[in-house]
């Protein structure tokens, strides 16, 4: 029973931990201003993950989903910024649901596309498609 409480435990701590943490982890930004910057600079669209602590869904986000070799691949096209929800960002992407991610213009500093909640590898891929796709009609109008 002990080693059972002690793996539990030790699962816990390992797939908990916040933001910068999980930012640094994944090679990502957490700051927003950093990360609308390097966006700017690079010419690239911003990916904003909010989390909040002890949020199982969060960490599913940040320990499968973001981890994922291929999603990771797909990243590097991107900025990508994690931040906590009471970490300063700009009020349009305030949420009260968990995870949070936002798929930001560097130009506009809006937002092309959104999913708050867990959204697995192939959704994920699949998202940074549409956004892709949504911020070339915009840039094209």
């Amino acid at each position: 029973m002990k080693l059972f409480l002690l793996s539990i435990l030790f699962i816990s701590i390992s797939f908990a931990g916040n933001a910068k943490e999980s930012a640094l982890k994944l090679g990502a930004e957490n700051n927003y201003s950093t990360a609308i910057k390097k966006a700017k600079a690079e010419k690239k669209m911003l990916v904003m993950v909010i989390v909040k602590e002890n949020c199982r869904w969060c960490d599913k986000l940040l320990n499968k989903t973001l981890t994922d070799p291929e999603v990771k691949k797909e990243l590097k096209n991107y900025v990508t910024l994690i931040i906590d929800r009471d970490d300063k960002f700009p009020s349009d992407f305030k949420e009260n649901f968990f995870p949070s991610i936002f798929y930001i213009d560097d130009k506009s500093e809006k937002s092309v596309y959104e999913n708050i909640g867990f959204v697995g590898k192939k959704c994920f891929l699949n998202d940074l498609k549409i956004s892709q796709k949504t911020r070339e009609e915009l840039c094209n109008k």
